[in-house]
């Protein structure tokens, strides 16, 4: 799939920008679960253990997409395409 997002001349942005609206829709899904659910505070609450999994899996989807658009530009710098 990578290499079709960048034979249809999309670049770096919009990937990156991508990546980010989806981290940060889990986020809020994370957030919108844990307040909704917060009143009974134990492992057995799955909305609350469910959001908190959002949330963090929402912060490390940021992450790798991030990573992922630095170590593209590193690629394209050393093959010198830019």
């Amino acid at each position: 799939m990578a290499s079709n997002f960048r034979e249809s001349g999309s670049n770096e942005k919009q990937m990156s920008r991508s990546v980010s609206v989806i981290a940060w829709l889990a986020w809020i899904v994370g957030i919108i679960l844990i307040l909704f659910n917060l009143g009974n505070l134990s492992d057995r609450n799955i909305y609350l253990m469910v959001g908190i999994g959002c949330v963090v899996g929402g912060f490390f989807i940021y992450m790798i997409g991030k990573g992922l658009v630095i170590a593209r530009k590193k690629d394209d710098q050393e093959k010198g395409r830019s």
